[in-house]
């Protein structure tokens, strides 16, 4: 794949791996993560140093569960901030961006700091709203501000593919290799008439949500 040109320079850009971190469990997607991580180093030319990264990782001790957020530069250098993680809502309000993703932005396939318009939108939801949903050219659901989006329809679990315009997130790739959920390009006609609606991401699991009118 052709490496995507970042609008600053490379050396102002971080990739970004968010994941969960449990007393019990450590942090259980982590190879997950770190894989996603390394193919986009790979892609942009980053220094990726996995030793270094898993050692720093190791050290994490905590008696409750953490949101973990690991940086990387384009030199190698590696930051990790942990914080408390808050309890999901039970169900999730959905709304729908005034945004249009590019389906052949490339950038959508890379989890870095080149997200403003999803920072900017998530900061600024509305009130009842916990998350927005984009949509592509096509009218194709793509992805939510920081989670993918699942469909049940006609029985059968769905996400959209990549070629949609949505991030790889490591829960949507475990749905997929266990076979619960399976790859098909949804409409937002199918969106709004799917008999149940998740979101999630491996840092907060599956949640339930409704579409907002």
């Amino acid at each position: 794949m052709e490496i995507p040109i970042y609008p600053n320079s490379r050396e102002d850009l971080e990739l970004i791996e968010t994941f969960l971190w449990d007393p019990e469990k450590g942090a259980p997607d982590i190879d997950l993560h770190l894989e996603r991580m390394c193919k986009s180093a790979a892609n942009l030319k980053f220094k990726f140093e996995l030793i270094k990264i898993k050692e720093k990782i190791l050290k994490i001790k905590s008696q409750s569960r953490l949101r973990c957020r690991l940086t990387l530069r384009f030199d190698g250098k590696i930051n990790l901030k942990n914080a408390p993680l808050s309890p999901n809502s039970k169900t999730w309000n959905l709304g729908l961006s005034e945004s249009i993703l590019s389906s052949s932005d490339p950038w959508l396939l890379h989890k870095s700091s080149n997200r403003g318009l999803y920072d900017s939108e998530r900061a600024n939801l509305p009130d009842g709203i916990d998350e927005f949903i984009y949509l592509n050219e096509r009218n194709e659901v793509c992805e939510g501000t920081i989670t993918n989006i699942f469909v049940k329809i006609a029985g059968q679990w769905l996400t959209p593919p990549l070629s949609s315009g949505c991030l790889p997130g490591v829960l949507r790739r475990k749905k997929i290799e266990d076979a619960s959920c399976k790859v098909k390009i949804i409409t937002f006609s199918d969106l709004k008439d799917a008999e149940k609606i998740t979101v999630g991401n491996a840092l907060r699991g599956e949640i339930e949500a409704v579409l907002s009118h």
